[in-house]
């Protein structure tokens, strides 16, 4: 199968949320045998020298690069019309004559959207032959923003949220095929007859590299004890959620356990999580090469999201990592876990603490959660049943329309 992969951000390498589900669902494509042809943004310009690495994966790559001053331009020009802000964002001229000129080169078979924000970029007359994955239902994201911050923000997220909802639903009307990553987020496009949902909208979760993330010598875990947090640092849930964790929760867990150390482990930490690393206690370490010697030292992972959609890959690390988890309920809705069986929910600070504090000093609870989390990951989340629900999927779709004696797409192109 010919395949044309647009994606937002280069999927590669998988070091943060977005890139680990686009990168293993690039591999997957490649792996089945398909010709892929990847047209994506870099909008870390660092990121323009990962093309040469793409490019020995048997796959054409063009890859644009979206430089934030004018991206952000761009998505404020959006205010004054009706289009979503962040497809404003990324919005390019390039890009779109790029994908033209592909398609008029190529007889694709099916065409596979990373993200809402890049199905402005799929041609609508191979709308038939798309399926584009919405990941997460980003609007919800900007609801929660909208509810979390106040003034001209809160406005701001607002009219996103309203805005990219309407889009959401454009999306799973028109395409082919549209992807979430829980049953949670399928349901809040409610708006969506029950014929467009049973047919076009399926779930599809995340996984985990098994074999990469894997349980260590419990030794390795440090004295004193140590709570780790991952994520990328400039990623407003994440700034939040340690926020409220060291504001809120840490201080209760170090009247009690005076030694224990909180890790902020990720990169691109904001000035306001550098400030937090200043308080006793806490250490931010900005980037790191390699997460898995600070997720294997941690005596407990602490995931303290108020906001958070779809399934947490810093959850999913974890848990193969064979760490005990004290997460919020909000941090673990898109994940099928149960309280003190894989991990332990508590929903305010006094739960937390007393939660994080019962984990440090019961090396057995410690022992049966990472056993526990890791098994349930290994039933749920390993990367090669999920991704071959996917490739079957567009697979499906691709030959769908072939046998069906689809309009060759060149000479549609070239109209």
């Amino acid at each position: 199968m010919k395949l044309l992969f647009l994606a937002h951000r280069i999927p590669y390498p998988p070091n943060k949320g977005d890139k680990i589900r686009s990168y293993h669902e690039l591999r997957a494509f490649i792996e089945r045998g398909h010709d892929v042809h990847l047209l994506a943004f870099a909008d870390d310009l660092n990121d323009l020298s990962y093309q040469v690495e793409l490019a020995r994966w048997r796959l054409q790559v063009e890859i644009v690069p979206l430089r934030e001053r004018r991206a952000k331009l761009r998505a404020a020009a959006n205010l004054l019309g009706s289009r979503p802000l962040s497809l404003g964002y990324f919005a390019s001229l390039k890009m779109r004559r790029l994908v033209k000129r592909v398609v008029a080169e190529n007889d694709f078979d099916a065409v596979f959207v990373y993200s809402s924000t890049m199905a402005q970029y799929a041609p609508r007359d191979l709308a038939s032959r798309t399926v584009v994955d919405l990941v997460d239902v980003d609007s919800e994201k900007w609801r929660d923003y909208s509810i979390r911050t106040e003034g001209l923000k809160s406005r701001l997220y607002a009219i996103e949220w309203k805005r990219l909802r309407k889009y959401e639903y454009e999306i799973v009307s028109r395409f082919a095929g549209a992807v979430v990553t829980t049953r949670r987020e399928a349901a809040l496009l409610d708006e969506l007859d029950e014929f467009t949902r049973r047919a076009r909208l399926h779930v599809i979760t995340n996984g985990v590299d098994l074999d990469y993330f894997q349980p260590a010598d419990q030794q390795m875990e440090s004295f004193p004890p140590r709570l780790v947090f991952t994520g990328v640092m400039d990623y407003y849930a994440n700034v939040e959620g340690v926020r409220y964790f060291i504001e809120e929760i840490f201080p209760l867990i170090r009247a009690r356990e005076p030694r224990a150390e909180f890790f902020i482990v990720g990169s691109k930490p904001a000035d306001e999580v550098k400030t937090l690393g200043l308080r006793d206690g806490v250490t931010v370490t900005g980037f790191v090469e390699d997460v898995r010697p600070y997720l294997n030292s941690a005596t407990v992972c602490v995931m303290p999201l108020r906001i958070a959609r779809g399934v947490q890959n810093k959850a999913l690390e974890a848990m193969a990592s064979g760490k005990a988890i004290v997460a919020t309920p909000e941090a673990v809705a898109g994940l099928r876990v149960v309280n003190d069986e894989h991990l332990l929910v508590a929903g305010d600070p006094q739960s937390f603490a007393e939660a994080v504090v019962e984990v440090i000093r019961d090396e057995r609870l410690r022992l049966r959660l990472g056993n526990r989390a890791r098994v349930f990951v290994e039933t749920e989340h390993d990367w090669k049943p999920v991704l071959q629900k996917l490739t079957q999927l567009v697979e499906a779709i691709g030959s769908r329309e072939t046998q069906s004696g689809g309009t060759n797409i060149r000479a549609i192109a070239n109209r």
